[in-house]
């Protein structure tokens, strides 16, 4: 087995100051691939709002798609794709672009897809199995706004240091949500129970990215077959995050309308933050695109859902916490706040990633490579903690031949 290490799959390491707009500028650093920084400085000075970031992405695309490079031409589709509205066809379009010459430009991983049955439709994942002896399974999936393909260096990473790896996008996720249009749950120990019941798995390692910090807590909570669950980064409380970056006043308008049920001066509210803010107007569209709702009012009674409060004490397995001290969109006090609660863990580890590290932004964009490389260092040290645990995946191979990796 080539030993291959996080800094290889993930050489970035240095968050750049592309835009003054927070949340445009770590949008930017998200998307980045290597070699694209002058391109992606050169797009930042061009963006005032989502209509230019649509138009520079499209056009920088289309010429990459143009003198055959497909790959960068994938990334520059989906990160077109990010911001544009749902109602807006051209999502459907940059989302088609990103799919089809994704898996165009990767051939194992086009071969590595699986759909995972889950109520009447299906889940997409994918399964990268180690071809050294295996230690486990890891399991991962993302939260509000990505796709799979976004992990699969992070897949392949710890597949490659010998783990039997499935990503998935679960409801309101990436493909599930753009072909299936299953809108999201927080009760996430439903689709993790159709992916472990799927490749016969009893003993995982989970990691939820982003919203997915909420997810896989949530999960973990209710589906013992989850041994050890990482929140990479700490999601405590979803609705705080969406409410509390606008300001208090909106924090506290917001909480209190969405309490009283007072849902036409809510929709009000919002539709004036969308019209007035780029982060708000974002944050709603997406909300109302995931859990399928009609309104802002609808979307916001039901992110109230997506808290940990009433589920960290049902914890009992070994907890991974990870935060970025400059996190734009997580307050830091929930990092804080959730190490309190894991009252029954077995074991709780946490972790703020720094300005220092180049790691201190939301999922340790500008540094990932770094967040990995601890992610695998923490499952392997409780793997090996873990007599129970070992090869997880033949009883899938038994029944499932040729799935995953060739």
């Amino acid at each position: 087995m080539t030993q291959i290490t996080a800094f290889d799959i993930f050489p970035i390491q240095k968050f750049y100051d592309f835009h003054p707009d927070a949340n445009i500028n770590y949008q930017l650093n998200r998307a980045l691939y290597p070699g694209a920084e002058q391109l992606f400085a050169t797009i930042g000075q061009r963006i005032k709002n989502f209509d230019d970031w649509k138009t520079e992405f499209f056009k920088a695309a289309h010429e990459h798609e143009g003198r055959g490079d497909i790959r960068a031409a994938a990334e520059l589709y989906r990160a077109a794709e990010f911001f544009i509205s749902a109602s807006d066809p051209d999502r459907v379009v940059a989302y088609e672009k990103f799919f089809d010459l994704f898996y165009a430009a990767d051939p194992r991983a086009a071969e590595a897809r699986v759909s995972i049955p889950y109520g009447k439709g299906r889940l997409h994942g994918l399964v990268f199995r180690s071809q050294a002896p295996s230690q486990g399974a890891v399991v991962i999936h993302a939260g509000f706004d990505a796709y799979i393909e976004a992990f699969i260096g992070l897949a392949q990473f710890i597949s490659n240091s010998g783990f039997d790896v499935v990503i998935f996008d679960g409801p309101g996720q990436g493909t599930t949500l753009m072909q299936e249009h299953i809108p999201m749950t927080a009760a996430w120990e439903k689709p993790v129970a159709a992916v472990l019941n799927h490749f016969s798995l009893d003993d995982v390692t989970l990691i939820g990215v982003s919203l997915g910090g909420y997810l896989a807590l949530r999960a973990a909570a209710f589906e013992p077959r989850v041994k050890r669950v990482m929140a990479f980064d700490v999601m405590l409380d979803f609705f705080q995050c969406i409410t509390s970056r606008r300001g208090a006043l909106a924090e506290f308008l917001i909480t209190s309308l969405v309490k009283l049920k007072a849902s036409p001066l809510l929709n009000l509210l919002a539709r004036m933050m969308m019209k007035h803010d780029l982060y708000s107007r974002w944050g709603i569209e997406q909300a109302i695109h995931v859990t399928g709702r009609a309104t802002p009012a609808e979307a916001f009674h039901d992110l109230l859902k997506y808290n940990t409060r009433d589920i960290s004490a049902l914890l009992t397995q070994d907890v991974f916490i990870m935060a970025g001290a400059k996190d734009h969109f997580v307050p830091i006090k929930q990092f804080h706040e959730q190490l309190r609660l894991l009252t029954n863990a077995r074991s709780v580890t946490g972790r703020i990633y720094t300005r220092a590290e180049q790691a201190q932004s939301h999922c340790q964009i500008g540094s990932f490579g770094l967040a990995a490389r601890e992610m695998l260092t923490w499952i392997y040290l409780h793997i090996a903690a873990d007599p129970e645990a070992g090869d997880l995946m033949d009883e899938y191979d038994d029944v499932h031949s040729g799935a995953g990796n060739p």
